[in-house]
């Protein structure tokens, strides 16, 4: 079966950088604080005030930034609604443990249970663009975006969808900032801070004039017993059900990663990166839009972005980066979860 080509037609984001636009590629906002909550635009100008105000914030990001990448792509209804979010609407779940302890399990409001399911932005979505079709969350920690992705790009090779609305939507309150940093996961020093996460973006098998790029490839890798690299001219990312294979490596104009200044997440990027591309330029993005369990979207809507402007701010190299890009055709975007998961996506600029 010949591959199909898949373009990413729009992609919009909110976070801690300015909201539904690309400002962030000139004059970046920067933070010294540990946590930071997302940039929110005048929600007013998207959503009837009467609807919003029963809306949690997860929710009210979420519903804006598809709306924008449907008002720019003239897709009303896509053939499929796939979000990936790993804790969910976590405020909304926390005001009603909260309004149970306090009421004593008595006269709670609906509203903070009803939107505190992990896939409340995803069924929420489907109402909104009246979308009827094939419907999904993944909720797999740091791989829950990149695996909606994953589905997308199989359906649509599959020929069962031409058209997808995929997102990545997190977000975080103090109570669970405090316990991830704990654990070590965020808030460490030399950290970059930790930040919420709205992006979403449109998948068409039929290319337009103003896509973004190209989603060339995608690969999802499970335990280091399933990574391998071959030493012949072509090299292979294999996983248990699908290859990555870039034919050159020079290709690949550079590697984004999910560097975040703590040593125990970046060793296994810089493992990685310097056994198979060791020459190719190095960048990332966490330092700008911070980390988060699907910060991985924001990488991969900075890539795109990039790629269609033709354009890569200083800002994004690593520190490390061996080299400068020389020319701009392509970017591979690495995602690792606990040093045993990883995946690949390649985007090409059209």
């Amino acid at each position: 079966m010949t591959q199909k080509r898949i373009f990413i037609q729009a992609a919009e984001q909110i976070s801690i950088q300015q909201p539904l636009s690309q400002q962030w590629m000139d004059e970046p906002l920067s933070y010294d604080n540990r946590l930071v909550k997302a940039v929110n635009p005048a929600f007013r100008d998207y959503l009837p005030a009467n609807e919003a105000r029963r809306m949690g914030g997860l929710l009210k990001r979420a519903l804006v930034t598809t709306m924008k990448v449907l008002n720019d792509t003239a897709i009303d209804h896509p053939d499929a609604i796939i979000t990936g979010t790993s804790i969910g609407s976590l405020d909304c779940t926390e005001k009603f443990l909260d309004a149970m302890v306090e009421n004593e399990e008595e006269m709670l409001s609906p509203t903070w249970f009803m939107q505190s399911t992990h896939n409340t932005v995803g069924s929420t979505l489907g109402i909104y663009t009246k979308t009827h079709g094939y419907n999904t969350t993944y909720s797999h920690g740091a791989m829950s975006f990149d695996l909606a992705v994953l589905d997308a790009w199989m359906q649509m090779q599959l020929g069962k969808i031409s058209t997808a609305l995929v997102g990545g939507h997190d977000e975080m309150v103090e109570s669970y900032f405090t316990l991830l940093k704990k654990a070590g996961y965020v808030g460490q020093p030399g950290m970059v801070p930790c930040g919420e996460v709205a992006m979403s973006m449109m998948l068409n098998t039929q290319p337009t004039s103003d896509a973004l790029c190209e989603l060339s490839e995608i690969a999802i890798n499970q335990g280091d017993k399933y990574y391998s690299l071959s030493k012949t001219p072509t090299y292979k990312l294999q996983t248990s059900n699908l290859k990555l294979q870039i034919s050159n490596i020079t290709d690949i104009s550079a590697v984004m990663t999910g560097i975040n200044g703590n040593p125990a997440n970046d060793l296994s990027y810089q493992t990685l990166v310097a056994n198979l591309f060791p020459d190719r330029p190095r960048l990332h993005y966490k330092h700008l839009f911070g980390e988060n369990y699907t910060s991985s979207a924001l990488g991969l809507y900075a890539a795109a972005h990039c790629l269609k402007q033709n354009h890569l701010p200083s800002f994004l190299y690593d520190s490390d980066s061996p080299c400068l890009v020389q020319e701009l055709n392509s970017i591979l975007l690495v995602n690792q979860m606990e040093n045993q998961q990883f995946s690949f996506i390649l985007l090409k600029k059209l």
